[in-house]
């Protein structure tokens, strides 16, 4: 059989842990995460969050879905249809590029607008093409990751967009 990425459910903030006891089963597990800058009172300090609160990504033989979820921390698959839904590999690295970006990500933007759509010029974005969203002052690039139904922000840089 073929092995193919799957998104889990699992316990938020349980990300990392999952991902590190499912390796040491020997399965291919992945977790997006973003560094972001915390303002304290007396300090600013980078953290590390996930991209995508509370899922996870495997990749699997479906006939190995059980092993998956054996871990305490793991809820179900991620299902359309009653099917666990298959994540498509561009769809993976696209998250991997964003994570090596280092741009500042945001998962969650309220009243956003759509506007145009655009194209990266620059960067390891470069060709990704996605919608060009106001907040504030700051352009964004709002990347639709069709299979999983989610929404990724990414701030770029105005100057190395093009709209389409």
């Amino acid at each position: 059989m073929l092995k193919n990425w799957y998104a889990i459910y699992v316990n938020v903030r349980h990300e990392k842990k999952v991902v590190v006891t499912l390796r040491e089963q020997n399965i291919e597990a992945y977790s997006p995460v973003a560094k972001k800058q915390q303002q304290w009172s007396d300090r600013k300090k980078w953290i590390e969050f996930p991209m995508l609160s509370g899922y996870v990504f495997v990749r699997i033989e479906l006939e190995d879905k059980e092993k998956v979820l054996l871990n305490p921390s793991v809820f179900s698959f991620i299902k359309f249809g009653g099917v666990e839904a298959k994540i498509k590999k561009e769809d993976i690295e696209t998250l991997k590029s964003v994570e090596k970006t280092g741009y500042d990500i945001t998962t969650e933007v309220k009243g956003l607008k759509i506007n145009d759509e655009v194209e990266i010029l620059q960067g390891f974005l470069k060709g990704y093409k996605g919608v060009l969203v106001q907040f504030g002052n700051e352009d964004y690039v709002q990347i639709e990751l069709l299979s999983l139904k989610q929404n990724v922000t990414v701030k770029v840089p105005k100057n190395i967009l093009r709209i389409n």
